[in-house]
């Protein structure tokens, strides 16, 4: 399955040849959203960002994503720094609401088109049973780790040590692979001259 664009209903007959189950789709598909979310999360981080206008009077703003994937925060360029509301400042900062909003202080006395920016880890799209031609978002070259990673929880499902075990290891093994390629990716282009020499 490898470098293949594969469908959710192919990652379902996969799971479901190596460990055949009685669990529904629903319950197959939220352990590969479980598994990616976590994936996104902790290993495949990617940084995007997204602009508000900021509207006078107006404090709070809808979060992009969950509040553990906000990296940064730039209000009319000038970063600003996570804060517990309850906690007095006299810096400006942002923080949470109770409505899963980021709310800056202190209030914006004034419009400013594009003003706020967050930063932060890009989340997945969900799977759903309705949509079994979709594709994950995790790159196609380690839809493996959807497999083996959703294969332990299933395993798990039925108190089934040995396959949990098994399934874990294969699963640790791809995981590795994937932090190896990564980590192999130089941050800029090396050249080398016919002699071997770096330019």
């Amino acid at each position: 399955m490898r470098g293949e664009d594969v469908k959710i209903q192919e990652i379902l007959d996969e799971i479901a040849e190596k460990y055949p189950h009685s669990l529904s789709n629903d319950s197959v598909i939220r352990k590969i959203n479980m598994v990616q979310n976590e994936l996104f999360r902790t290993t495949f981080r990617e940084t995007v960002m997204t602009g508000y206008d900021i509207i006078e009077g107006v404090f709070a703003y809808q979060l992009p994503c969950a509040r553990s994937n906000v990296i940064d925060v730039l209000v009319n360029d000038q970063e600003y720094l996570y804060q517990d509301i309850k906690k007095e400042s006299n810096a400006p900062f942002y923080y949470f609401t109770e409505l899963d909003e980021l709310g800056v202080y202190p209030t914006p006395e004034e419009d400013s088109e594009g003003g706020l920016v967050i930063f932060y880890n890009r989340e997945p799209k969900q799977l759903k049973s309705t949509e079994l031609n979709a594709f994950p978002d995790l790159d196609k070259d380690f839809h493996s780790l959807l497999i083996y990673g959703s294969l332990v929880h299933i395993a798990e499902s039925f108190n089934d040590v040995a396959m949990v075990n098994n399934f874990t290891s294969k699963y640790n093994g791809y995981l590795q692979e994937f932090n190896k390629v990564n980590d192999e990716t130089p941050d800029y282009p090396i050249i080398e001259d016919i002699m071997g020499v770096l330019q």
